[in-house]
């Protein structure tokens, strides 16, 4: 059983499904500490990180119920991710994104002393988790922690708060626009 793990979060949904797996396949019970680490600086617009934020403050008092769990919001600066992904050679913008949230993850476990650490990115089904793992295992390399491997395996219809219809970032959002105009035509 795990005493104290950092979940990197991305919304309520995913939390939740990820807590789900967590405790289902007994790496959690209601003795450990969670923390709920809300990076997130890839999320556009501003309103829309917000809204995903409140969100998971919204089902807290929930899940303070069932474990001992508190969230942690670094400051909102989209102009890291944004860096990365317009300064970066790559073309895979996806992978860039994920690597900034990855490492922040990593490092701040690193920095904290937390031994244990996983991302709800595994869980959505906006992500491609295949990618995500191999960023979190070759990232792991320079930080030898234990990376938790979730999947959606168990994920749950959720309702109650604000939910997406996109994976957050300023492309998606416009490729999701795009998408509707082209429906209705």
């Amino acid at each position: 059983m795990i005493d104290k793990i950092l979940i990197h979060t991305c919304c309520a949904d995913c939390l939740l499904n990820a807590l789900s797996f967590l405790e289902e396949k007994e790496y959690i019970n209601q003795n450990s500490e969670i923390l709920s680490l809300f990076y997130n600086p890839n999320i556009h617009p501003r309103a829309e990180y917000l809204e995903r934020l409140n969100a998971v403050k919204k089902i807290l008092p929930d899940l303070k119920k069932r474990w001992s769990i508190n969230i942690i919001i670094p400051n909102y600066s989209p102009k890291e991710y944004m860096s990365k992904v317009l300064l970066s050679n790559s073309k895979n913008r996806c992978d860039n994104c994920w690597e900034v949230r990855i490492k922040f993850l990593f490092e701040y476990a690193k920095k904290e002393n937390i031994h244990y650490l996983t991302t709800t990115l595994l869980t959505s089904h906006y992500q491609e988790k295949d990618r995500i793992l191999k960023i979190a295992k070759d990232t792991n390399k320079n930080y030898n922690l234990e990376f938790v491997e979730l999947d959606s395996s168990l994920n749950e219809t959720h309702s109650g708060f604000y939910k997406q219809n996109y994976c957050g970032c300023c492309f998606s959002l416009t490729e999701k626009m795009v998408g509707s105009i082209n429906n209705l035509k």
